[in-house]
């Protein structure tokens, strides 16, 4: 289990509601990083690679300071991740993305859901549109069982 005492490197915080399998952890790092060139660290357990249940990762640029994410499981049923970004905006992303990919909600503090058009308000400088792209694009899509690296 990744650690839980990063806070500090990750101060932001959100929480979401998973509903489906996850993406390849591989499209989740080419939405952040809006390149499948970039030059950054993992860590979680997704096994093998293209595994589809993760429930633990992290993602950390090498090249760019301070930018990163880590999520872990916070509880099974129902499935809830929790969210810790180095910046607000980062934690946002990933829960947008998420949200969409997983057919899930994000919840505030309350265990509320938060609507999507309120979390994309707030990306307003992230280019998500851009990201959102190149993940839909990703090569990592069609890993599966057979081909864990399509390339």
């Amino acid at each position: 289990m990744l650690a839980k005492t990063k806070h500090h490197l990750f101060p932001f915080q959100l929480s979401i509601k998973i509903n489906t399998e996850r993406p390849d952890f591989r499209v989740v790092a080419d939405f952040l990083f809006a390149s499948d060139q970039h030059n950054y660290d993992s860590d979680g357990n997704s096994y093998p690679y293209n595994s589809r249940k993760w429930t633990e990762l992290e993602l950390r640029s090498r090249v760019w300071d301070d930018y990163g994410f880590y999520l872990y499981r916070k509880r099974a049923k129902p499935l809830i991740f929790t969210i810790c970004a180095s910046r607000k905006y980062i934690a946002y992303a990933i829960a947008y993305f998420l949200a969409l990919e997983t057919q899930g909600q994000i919840l505030d503090k309350n265990g509320n859901t938060v609507k999507l058009e309120h979390i994309k308000n707030k990306l307003k400088n992230f280019q998500l549109d851009r990201h959102l792209s190149f993940a839909k694009n990703s090569i990592w899509r069609k890993s599966s069982d057979d081909h864990s690296d399509p390339n």
